[in-house]
């Protein structure tokens, strides 16, 4: 979704939730366990004039009932790091899987990645000069020569229902809305 000049987002924020169990054995040692799915939840204001309300009313009544959008993570997703050119897989990787074998390979553990059949968000967690292990484990059938994408990454997110869609009347509206990354 791209908001003309006319609606800021502001206040942008990122949240990665991984659902962990902890345990501590008899003996001491900690055992932790992925109990379900990593994902994001983003939460943004939108700051407009009345007279430019149209555009938020229009993305409200378009993505209130559950449609996916995309939005860029802004600063969050420029890359910052030593990769050059294009990566891309090597082998078609099956979903459920973690290793993506690659043509070659300059990234970074906890630099972000995508995909180019889906839009989920993957970190980097470790990496060979040939491969990166990504977290969490993929979510859909990665292609042979499949381009990774590595910088301008969007998020693809659907409104949460507990949104609270109010505004202020006036000449300066604010709202602040949540949204989840939308998991296939």
């Amino acid at each position: 979704m791209q908001f003309s000049n006319n609606v800021k987002v502001t206040n942008f924020q990122l949240k990665s939730v991984e659902p962990i169990y902890s345990n501590q054995t008899w003996t001491g040692q900690r055992i932790m366990r992925s109990t379900g799915i990593q994902y994001y939840q983003i939460q943004f204001t939108l700051n407009f004039n009345a007279s430019h309300s149209n555009e938020y009313n229009a993305f409200v009544a378009q993505y209130a009932q559950g449609k996916p959008f995309t939005m860029s993570l802004g600063v969050a997703g420029t890359y910052r790091g030593t990769q050059t050119g294009s990566l891309t897989s090597t082998a078609a990787i099956a979903k459920g899987n973690m290793v993506i074998p690659t043509n070659t390979n300059a990234m970074a553990i906890g630099e972000w990645v995508q995909f180019s059949n889906h839009n989920k968000i993957y970190r980097i967690v470790e990496r060979t000069s040939t491969s990166i292990t990504i977290f969490p484990v993929l979510q859909n059938q990665v292609q042979a020569s499949e381009i990774i994408k590595y910088n301008n990454l969007m998020i693809e997110a659907v409104l949460d229902p507990d949104n609270d869609y109010s505004t202020t009347i006036g000449n300066l509206m604010s709202v602040t809305l949540k949204a989840t990354e939308n998991i296939f």
